[in-house]
């Protein structure tokens, strides 16, 4: 039996439908929360844009709308609208923000792939929000610990042994590239 659709209107069903599932959005939600006066942290708006180019749907953002988007995530999991995985990544005042968005989004059990800080400027206890964690610290940045109901990994890096500091951490070519890749890495465990 011959299965060549030949009628005009069926192949064009069929090359729509091939294009819209090729064409999709991605299925994650990869967000960057800058740091201090929202002036500073340019290397986070790089990254977002760098995973932009490659198609992954990353945003950044300042750190003080952390809890409008995780709001707005709460909201759309009620209707299942929200696009998994969850990463979040922070620097400095972001990297203090980004445990918070991920505990908050546990308590709602929505869970967060990957938290990535970059030398937030406090410590900060982890709970169940979170699976992975991995904090690129300079000696005197803020350290991320885990609670009882953590069943994740932390992973404590010191940024200074690639030459960063506070200030250029974020920009950190090798902290750049290692974040990015272990965003990467977690997005395709979902495709």
């Amino acid at each position: 039996m011959n299965t060549t659709y030949r009628h005009p209107s069926i192949c064009l069903r069929l090359v729509l439908t091939a294009f819209a599932l090729a064409g999709s959005a991605s299925a994650e939600e990869v967000y960057f929360l800058r740091g201090g006066f929202d002036i500073f942290s340019t290397g986070m708006n790089q990254m977002a844009s760098q995973l932009r180019k490659e198609g992954i749907n990353a945003k950044a953002t300042s750190f003080a709308g952390w809890r409008g988007l995780a709001d707005g995530i709460v909201r759309r999991s009620k209707n299942k609208s929200v696009s998994y995985p969850i990463v979040v990544l922070g620097h400095s005042f972001g990297g203090d923000a980004a445990p918070d968005f991920a505990n908050y989004l546990g308590r709602h059990n929505i869970p967060v792939a990957l938290v990535v800080g970059l030398d937030p400027l406090s410590s900060k206890t982890l709970h169940k929000g979170a699976k992975s964690v991995i904090n690129y610290r300079t000696p005197t940045g803020g350290r991320y610990t885990a609670a009882n109901d953590f069943t994740g990994r932390i992973n404590q890096v010191n940024a200074s042994e690639f030459g960063a500091n506070h200030f250029t951490v974020e920009e950190n070519r090798s902290v750049q590239n290692l974040a990015l890749q272990a965003v990467r890495a977690e997005i395709r465990k979902r495709r």
